[in-house]
């Protein structure tokens, strides 16, 4: 054993270093111990440190048994290993306590210190290196220390005998933290502590943090342990340089170092001053090559979040930095452009914020916020959304100077546009922010501001007379340009200059010489009083005098590069001498020094004759100085309002962007779109009801978080008031939502109808709601107003759906308040009634139920006040909303009435005796022809009344129809039904008297009977269905229209306004009864069959686009009564696709689409005509197109079936469709192709249509559509395997171009087996391509030599040369050069010259075979030749 100083341990770099000596004084390991003999050696060893203490480990002995145990430390016994690690602790804990008394020493010897600095370094390297060995043995990845599950459960470890490792951890850490805490250097010579101890220590925590455990919470001591070592390690042993290097690529390899880098880098700034670090290590991240890191991109990102996240958590350490981080912005790596775009953000937010900051702080914060804003347009989205959220934040929390708001929200606006869903998303979040975070008013109402803004603006004006609003936006007072020199001097400058040009010619006055004694003073006093007298002439000759005499003086200098003359040189036409310009401008700084002095003495006289009462000065100076600060005062709200004005213009330009996201295929720009809408309404911005009120529709939504948005947002704007009072806050309630349906289109009620269905059914609106309502329709409030009334009408309709109770027990309020004498001259009241009482109805009648649906008696009040109104009202032309009522009364009638037709018939009688005695207002225009050939029996009716009539007359034949099909036919079935029942409970009778009977007689005629009693309930059910059908079919076929009955006596009425529209010329006349007409044939087949041509002549001839818009819709909703009789007429449906009115086109394309989907209508080629509205110029119609084709492509396989007939039908010349237009198209139509095998099969379609096409422009149709597909392996194959349907069309550039970007996209995704097939194939196409361009330029040549040629025979020579080509066409001796010089072969396609080109063939049969061949396929391009047949 060696002596303690007969030996010197160097720190190893590896452990197997230790068993080699480099010196005959180094320390080595001799005696390693096998597994077995290791525990007995730890006793020995464990029995020592108790009887020497830290000394113990200067044995060479126990140093070597401790040290075995590193070296095997996977097959020791955990015990062993345990009394090991606690063994090292306590001495660890020993050696702490003994060196603070050592070092404490005056006096220590240089042997003793010799013997403590091995003590120390051969404890703290075995410490080290076991507490790593445990580390990694803890770390494992076959063990985790953390469950992951729904628990998430925390799992620690814990080695056999129970002790927690991680506690063992932190104690040995706090050692070491300890030990180092002492002045260690005092044990080297000289006093400095070696590099290789830092090391050791510094790279076992360095391990600590390798461990992915390190960022989880319950290792905050652990961590902080580390760090503390670390931060101690860089102040007094000088390892900064080591920890920034060795942090960095702690953060390049490892994810879960961004966050505990941080907080420890903030600690060994904070607790040991440590700020260098930070800087240097972004120095290092900034050295490093960021091409290479992109290639593996995790330690870059890592980079990003931690100077992220050490921004966030304290951006002064940043700050140094700034100006090395500011590089990034331009690297390639876009999330170091976000890192910094949130450093920049953070550094404002928590440095360079307020108003108090020095003019080098608020250069930093302008260059910072000039950075984020050239970053909203970065060509990275992720970027731009960083920039958002940044500004987003800075708005939220005011750190965005006044100045710059408006600039960044233009900025803002151009996002709202984005092509991404992350931009847009906080874009309007940021526009949100704005709206809550504006600092000019708590409302942002335009108008309202405008007002104000002008009003102020112009009491400044007469505060301060002319001051107004400069270029840069700032007030300014206007210059006093009346005592201003320099205009002065302007206005007097021509006459001036005159005067100089003509000194030469003036000689009257004129001066010779100036005296000798005159002063230099006198002779400019008298120029400039002779200037200022307007005698310019004498002026000038006097200053020439002078020149002579005082030529040298100072005032009468000239320096032609210091003066400015081109105001001089502009004013004449005549060049001006230097000796003129000298002359003009020592006149105009003469001029100049005198209405200086001049305005001084002025100033100077006012000051002399001042009052010898001083306070009348005094209150004029106050009331001078109170004048100024109200000024002031009004020049700050001007400013503000002008900035409140142009704040709220930007947002009111951002509504109908925000409306088109409403509209958005993505739920989170709804969502967004939703939230800004709020926001917006609330801060009084009137044109945000515009979104408000398109957020109705989206109450459908099929995205059930769209329309839960939907409902509170409503909930938030109208039901959410705060009021003490409980009436008072239900008056409030029904205010907010009648102004919300004041207004409102159909869809928005219908909508609104069912958001208020919901607020009924949760509570939101209660009984105390609902009964302001009634007393707001019934006035029983005071001053209420028709339209609170009607709007309080309309609610309780809504209401009533889902509590119909709230109609049923007011039915009576209803009659007298709606259907009274108030309803009588106000027709919408009375629709809206009828709307309410349509409540009571029963929509559904249930065919099994034992009593009938609720129906009034013919009596009812209901109908006689409805009667009366129809009646009565027929005459109030005054009135317009007649018919839309009318239209409603009958509705209601026949939904509530027993007998409806009786009622509605005595209505229509009623009515014909008015048209019959009432004289007309109006006549019906017909030309004076026809009326004077009119009999005396004819009688003349007004157009309004005649029009009324009809539409009353067209919807009883409507309801009346509907009336028999719905509820007649489910009472028919209804009382069959009951029937039924009744003779099956007669059966179950009699099989109880039955049993009464033997067993065998009763069991045959028990079995006999229930089969007779199943057959007649199955034979009698369907029969009875049947003939009920069928007893409907036959009463509208042949009673309701025939000429005993009431509509078919006036259906010839209607017909001949319908059949003469020369002669019937109102147009309001001609939609009444054209509309009429097309209700009243879809009651019966016959007549519908037999009148299908004058409505089709109607929608094609009528001139006014209503009339043609309502037949379409009446047409769709006769093919669905009557399919097979609308099935020939289908195609002039498409035809109104190209009406030149948009709601004829808009309606047609709605009818095709409903018809289409509902399988109603054969979806055949026509189909194309809707993919040409895609690109429609009315967005609502091309937005239709696009929605039918999405929905159509749900539909199983029906767009794939029709798709090559679209594709063949818009690449058809004849249709002149333009290339880009059909490939937008197309475009759309193949993105809702998804099923790979629909893919795969349109390959092999559109491969074979090539063969059928004729036309270049075709080709690069098909071979566009080709590149829009997804190619997998079998798309591929199918390609190759139909090369040759294209393989003569690939020398057409653009052919060959997509087809080579069809397989460049192919590579990219094949698999490595299926590569080579797809790179053949990409052989074979260039190829052909090289082939064909080659073949190509050979008939091209060939063609130009023989045009060459033919031009020097004469006219004859070709028409004979022509003949005879025509008559030996079949001789054996023509080439193929003689038939492409005719002109049938003039106009074939490049594929056909390609087989012109080919070589001949010696063989007559061959040549004759390739004859014929090409004149077939002349003829398939259409050619003009007419050879002789074969």
């Amino acid at each position: 054993m060696e002596s303690f100083h007969s030996f010197e341990f160097i720190i190893p770099l590896s452990l197997d270093a230790l068993q080699e000596a480099s010196s005959t004084r180094q320390y080595v390991v001799t005696n390693i111990s096998i597994a077995k003999e290791i525990p007995a050696r730890i006793q020995e060893t464990v029995t020592a440190f108790k009887q020497t203490g830290p000394a113990f480990i200067i044995n060479g002995q126990h140093f070597d048994n401790l040290y075995s145990i590193l070296v095997n430390f996977s097959a020791v016994d955990e015990n062993c290993k345990q009394k090991a690690w606690a063994l090292l602790l306590k001495a660890m804990t020993k050696l702490v306590a003994d060196l603070e008394v050592k070092l404490d020493e005056e006096n220590i010897s240089g042997s003793e210190k010799h013997q403590w600095l091995n003590i120390l370094k051969m404890t703290t390297y075995l410490a080290c290196n076991l507490m790593e060995a445990f580390e990694k043995n803890h770390n494992k990845p076959t063990i985790d220390t953390i469950q992951i599950g729904k628990s998430r459960k925390k799992a620690q470890k814990l080695v056999e005998d129970g002790s927690d490792w991680e506690e063992d951890r932190n104690h040995m850490l706090l050692q070491l933290f300890s030990v180092l805490q002492h002045p260690l250097q005092h044990l080297w010579e000289p006093p400095v502590m070696e590099e290789d101890y830092v090391n050791l220590i510094a790279n076992c925590c360095y391990k600590m943090l390798e461990a992915p455990s390190i960022s989880l919470v319950r290792t905050k001591l652990t961590r902080d342990s580390v760090f503390q070592i670390i931060g101690t390690l860089v102040k007094k042993f000088n390892h900064g340089l080591g920890c920034s290097l060795k942090m960095m690529q702690l953060l390049q390899h490892f994810q879960h170092m961004v966050t505990p880098a941080a907080q420890g880098i903030i600690i060994l700034t904070e607790s040991f001053g440590v700020k260098a670090i930070v800087s240097d290590m972004i120095r290092e991240i900034a050295k490093v090559d960021l091409k290479d890191l992109m290639k593996d991109s995790s330690g870059l990102r890592n980079f990003s979040q931690f100077i992220t996240e050490l921004s966030d958590k304290s951006p002064k350490l940043v700050m140094p930095s700034l100006s090395l981080l500011i590089n990034f912005l331009h690297e390639e790596a876009y999330f170091m452009r976000t890192c910094v775009l949130s450093v920049l953000g953070s550094v404002v937010l928590k440095v360079l914020y307020g108003d108090n900051l020095e003019e080098k702080s608020k250069e930093l914060r302008d260059q910072c916020l000039d950075h984020l804003e050239d970053h909203l347009h970065d060509v990275q989205a992720f970027v731009r959304s960083r920039a958002l959220q940044v500004w987003s934040d800075l708005i939220t929390e005011k750190a965005v100077p006044l100045s710059r708001q408006q600039r960044v929200l233009k900025l803002v606006l151009g996002r709202l546009q984005d092509k991404s869903l992350v931009v847009r998303k906080n874009a309007v979040q940021l526009l949100t922010a704005f709206i809550k975070g504006n600092p000019f008013a708590a409302k942002l109402p335009l108008e309202d501001l405008e007002s104000q803004f002008e009003t102020e603006l112009k009491k400044l004006q007469e505060m301060a007379p002319g001051i107004e609003f400069n270029e840069d936006g700032e007030l300014e007072m206007p210059k006093d340009k009346a005592n201003d020199p320099s205009e002065m001097w302007k206005s007097v400058l021509v006459k001036v200059v005159d005067a100089v040009l003509k000194e030469a010619s003036d000689g009257e006055g004129e001066v010779t010489g100036m005296q000798e004694d005159v002063k230099l003073n006198d002779v400019v006093t008298h120029v400039a009083e002779v200037l200022m007298a307007g005698k310019y002439k004498k002026a000038v000759k006097l200053l020439e005098a002078a020149l002579e005499t005082f030529g040298d003086a100072e005032i009468f200098g000239y320096n032609e590069d210091e003066c400015s003359i081109e105001v001089y040189e502009d004013m004449e036409d005549e060049e001006l001498t230097p000796h003129h310009l000298r002359l003009l401008v020592v006149l105009e700084r003469i001029f100049m020094s005198a209405k200086e002095m001049e305005g001084k003495v002025t100033s100077k006289g006012k000051g002399d004759d001042t009052t010898p009462v001083d306070e009348e000065a005094n209150k004029a100076e106050l009331e001078a100085k109170e004048r100024e600060v109200e000024i002031s005062k009004q020049k700050l709200l001007v400013v503000y309002l002008k900035d409140s004005v142009g704040f709220a213009k930007l947002i009111h330009k951002a509504l109908p962007v925000m409306c088109q996201l409403l509209n958005s295929k993505q739920s989170s720009d709804i969502l967004e779109a939703i939230s800004f809408f709020i926001t917006a309404y609330e801060f009084g911005m009137l044109n945000a009801m515009t979104g408000v009120r398109r957020m109705l529709a989206l109450v459908w939504s099929k995205e059930q978080d769209i329309k839960t948005a939907v409902v509170e947002a409503y909930q938030r704007l109208y039901i959410n008031v705060d009021s003490s009072n409980e009436r008072a806050r239900a008056l409030q309630i029904v205010h907010n939502l009648s102004a919300l349906v004041t207004g409102a289109s159909l869809g928005e009620r219908t909508s609104m109808e069912e958001i208020i269905s919901q607020f009924v059914a949760t509570g939101e609106i209660n009984k105390q709601c609902v009964m302001l309502m009634w007393e707001l329709f019934t006035k029983a409030l005071p001053d209420t107003t028709d339209e609170q009334a009607h709007a309080a009408l309309i609610l309780l309709a809504m209401c009533a759906n889902t509590e119909v109770s709230i109609i049923t027990s007011n039915i009576s309020v209803l009659i007298n308040s709606g259907l009274g004498e108030h309803g009588a001259c106000n027709f919408a009241l009375v629709k809206e009634t009828c709307s309410a009482l349509m409540k009571l109805a029963v929509t559904k009648p249930k065919t099994d139920a034992p009593n009938a649906p609720l129906r009034y008696e013919q009596s009812h009040v209901i109908f006689d006040r409805l009667s009366q109104i129809l009646v009565e009202g027929l005459t109030v032309l005054e009135d317009r909303q007649y018919s839309p009522m009318a239209i409603e009364a009958v509705s209601t009638i026949y939904a509530l009435a027993e007998h409806p037709d009786l009622i509605c018939c005595e209505i229509i009688k009623k009515i014909c005796k008015i048209l019959l005695t009432t004289p007309p207002e109006q006549t019906s225009e017909m030309d004076q022809s026809s009326q004077s050939q009119q009999q005396s029996n004819t009688v003349t009716v007004g157009v309004g009344v005649l029009t009324r009539f009809y539409v009353v007359v067209g919807h009883v034949a409507l309801r009346q129809l509907a009336h028999l099909d719905t509820y007649i036919f489910s009472e028919m079935k209804r009382r069959t039904y009951l029937k039924e029942e009744m003779e099956n409970e007669k059966q179950v009778k009699r099989k109880r008297k039955n049993k009464r009977k033997s067993l065998a007689t009763s069991a045959i005629e028990a079995s006999r009977l229930d089969l007779d009693v199943e057959e007649d309930m199955g034979l009698t059910g369907a029969v009875a269905d049947d003939m009920e059908a069928e007893f409907i079919r036959t009463v509208c076929d042949t009673e309701l229209l025939n000429s005993d009955n009431l509509l078919g006596s006036i259906r010839s009425l209607i017909w001949a306004v319908c059949s003469n529209p020369g002669k019937y010329k109102d147009p309001e006349l001609r939609t009444a009864a054209t509309l009429a007409f097309a209700k009243i044939i879809m009651v019966s087949s016959e007549v519908c069959e037999g009148n299908l041509q004058l409505l089709f002549t109607i929608l094609e001839k009528s001139e006014e686009p209503t009339i043609r818009a309502n037949v379409i819709i009446a047409l769709g909703d006769l093919s669905f009564r009557f399919p097979n009789q609308l099935e020939p007429w289908t195609p002039h449906l498409y035809a109104r696709l190209r009406d030149s009115s948009p709601k004829v086109r808009q309606n047609t394309l709605t009818i095709l689409t409903h018809l289409i989907l509902n399988d109603m209508v054969k979806v055949k080629g026509q189909i194309s005509d809707i993919a040409l509205c895609m690109d429609d110029e009315d967005p609502r119609i091309s937005g239709l197109a696009n929605l039918f084709f999405s929905e159509l492509g749900r539909k199983g396989n029906a767009l794939y079936n029709v798709l090559p007939d679209i594709i063949s039908r818009l690449s058809d010349p004849e249709l002149g469709i333009k290339e880009p237009l059909f490939r937008k198209i197309i475009g759309h139509i193949l993105s809702l192709i998804q099923k790979e095998k629909h893919q795969e099969n349109l390959v092999e379609k559109l491969c074979h249509r090539f063969q059928a096409t004729i036309n270049v422009r075709q080709w690069r149709d098909i071979a566009y559509c080709l590149s829009l597909l997804q190619f997998n392996e079998k798309g591929i194959r199918k390609l190759s395997e139909n090369f040759s349907c294209f393989a003569d069309k690939l020398y057409e550039p653009e052919v060959h171009e997509f087809f080579l970007g069809i397989l460049a996209g192919a590579l990219k995704t094949a698999k490595p087996e299926s590569r080579v097939s797809v790179e053949e194939l990409e052989q074979r196409v260039e190829q052909c391509h090289q082939k064909g361009v080659e073949d190509e330029n050979l008939v091209n040549k060939a063609a130009h030599a023989k045009t060459k040629g033919r031009t020097s025979h004469t006219g004859k020579v070709q028409k004979k040369r022509q003949r005879r080509s025509a008559y030996n066409s079949s001789d054996d001796d023509s080439d193929f050069e003689d038939e492409g010089e005719r002109p049938g072969h003039q106009t074939l396609h490049p594929a056909l010259r390609d087989s012109i080109g080919s070589r001949r063939k010696s063989n007559r049969r061959v040549s004759s075979q390739r004859r014929v061949r090409i004149q077939d396929l002349g003829d398939e391009t259409g050619s003009d030749e007419n050879g002789p047949e074969k």
